[in-house]
């Protein structure tokens, strides 16, 4: 059937309309009255309260107080091997150094709370049928299910990386289409987005699969609904117009995967790697696709089943964007999950308990926030660097370290431009193909080292790297610190003992 114009949607009462985003007589009251807004709102902060720890975060903030410092640098100031430096997450290193020179890693922390806080807040609302649909009465089971999956699958991502405002906007997004708002909320989402996270392009993608499945569904599109991806890329354009260099950070996902060898580079991290069929959230993941599908076919909703499948596909084709797909089903799989019964939503004195229990918990994230240690530096070779400063070994102009990429973000965050390393995880493509051959021990490891030209290197104990060092001409063996192995050029061997 061809797909006509429609006009701009009235709120309406009566029969189901194909879509499936219903409501009902609840609607009638506000969706945060029955308290489960309040109390995964809670849930989520206590997650993201966790002690920092996240490497790609620390080069965040140490970025962020070169902003502050200097302004935006032409180069990486961290990487003797320094390349070409666009800042895609630039307003969120800014944002980070802000914070942390105000109140420390406890700011940080609390800064983590709020965010997931609202982001809990959120998905809770796009659990929820929208006003003037009827899809029968929602309960307890159409908003718990579709939210708690939604947040074990956001759980290893509640780090104080650029991504957890992201995932707030990528709400927002599928807030505006699904609720049919203004168009023009997209412009300063957009414009934020592209300032703060690379998944902006991601955001683009889905805001374009729900205007088109929503249009299957109804039969018919709104001059609003057409509207809405012409907004969002004219929010792209003004946010790209606002980083220093004209739209750099547009161009950027172009630029990284329509090159070879920079897809190459990309491959070697592990979040771009897809998530197997061994991990638990992939299956998660599939099982909120599936009773979306379910939910759409029982409906004969096709846009839907289409859709539910096409994000199944994107958040299986990469770690990372488990997420994104997890969140933009919460809305599918709670309509999905209407009409099989289970207990009705809170009400009355039962209601207030549940914020009241949301309420504790956003004090508990706080406090913990406010109270423990800031930082969990357990995974970095803490020790290592140490024994390196009390020789003059690391952090100096004279001395190159090369390490794994999770230490260099370390050594950014502990010593700021004076790290001199080799490698972080956004280095250059060059230096980025050659720590793949460092770390995997491929037959070019010699000549990437020899490309590398490190005075120090510092690796973890037991990988295959070590053991070539290990006796190897030209190496010294310091020693062993923790779960470390610091090596040196024979050349400054003295300063090693």
């Amino acid at each position: 059937m061809a797909t006509a114009v429609a006009p701009a949607e009235a709120p309406t009462t009566g029969s189901p309309r194909p879509d499936g985003a219903g409501a009902d007589s609840a609607t009638h009251t506000p969706w945060y009255s029955d308290g489960l807004g309040l109390l995964m709102a809670g849930a989520l902060a206590v997650l993201a309260a966790r002690p920092l720890r996240d490497n790609s975060f620390m080069t965040h903030l140490a970025t962020g107080r070169v902003l502050l410092d200097r302004g935006i640098p032409a180069t990486n100031p961290f990487l003797y091997s320094s390349t070409d430096f666009p800042i895609p997450s630039w307003w969120w290193s800014g944002l980070l150094a802000l914070v942390d020179r105000a109140a420390g890693g406890a700011g940080i922390r609390i800064l983590c709370v709020v965010l997931a806080a609202a982001l809990g807040a959120l998905i809770v609302r796009l659990a929820r049928p929208v006003a003037g649909e009827d899809t029968g009465t929602p309960g307890v089971l159409t908003v718990v299910v579709p939210v708690s999956c939604a947040f074990i699958t956001l759980m290893p991502f509640l780090t104080a990386r650029p991504h957890l405002p992201g995932f707030l906007l990528l709400g927002l997004t599928v807030l505006v289409a699904r609720e049919r708002r203004s168009p023009w909320w997209l412009v300063p989402v957009f414009a934020t987005w592209v300032n703060v996270h690379g998944t902006w392009f991601y955001g683009l993608l889905v805001l374009g699969l729900l205007v088109v499945c929503n249009a299957v569904d109804r039969r018919s599109i709104s001059w609003r609904q057409l509207a809405m991806p012409g907004a969002a890329v004219l929010g792209v354009l003004v946010g790209g117009a606002l980083y220093p260099e004209r739209f750099r950070l547009v161009g950027l996902p172009f630029e990284q995967f329509g090159d070879e060898r920079a897809r190459v580079a990309l491959s070697a991290y592990r979040e771009w790697e897809p998530a197997g069929w061994s991990h638990p959230l992939t299956w998660m993941l599939v099982a909120m696709g599936l009773v979306a599908v379910v939910g759409g076919v029982r409906r004969r909703a096709w846009g839907t089943v289409a859709g539910s499948l096409a994000l199944v596909v994107m958040g299986l084709s990469a770690g990372r964007l488990l997420p994104l797909a997890a969140i933009t089903l919460v809305p599918w799989v709670a309509v999905g999950l209407t009409g099989i019964g289970g207990t009705s939503l809170p009400r009355g004195r039962v209601a207030a308990v549940v914020a009241a229990m949301g309420a504790v918990l956003l004090a508990v994230s706080v406090g913990w926030a406010v109270r423990a240690p800031a930082y969990d530096l357990s995974t970095y070779p803490v020790a290592a660097v140490d024994w390196l400063e009390s020789r003059g070994l690391v952090a100096r102009p004279d001395v190159k370290v090369a390490s794994h990429d999770y230490a260099g973000n370390y050594l950014e965050w502990r010593f700021g431009t004076r790290a001199n390393t080799f490698v972080d995880d956004r280095s250059g493509v060059d230096t980025q193909i050659d720590y793949i051959a460092l770390i995997r021990h491929e037959k070019s490891w010699p000549r990437a080292l020899d490309r590398a030209d490190p005075d120090v290197v510092v690796w973890e104990r037991g990988e295959e790297l070590t053991g070539e060092l290990t006796g190897r001409d030209g190496w010294y063996r310091a020693g062993t610190f923790g779960g470390f192995t610091v090596f040196c050029r024979s050349s400054i061997a003295d300063r090693c003992r």
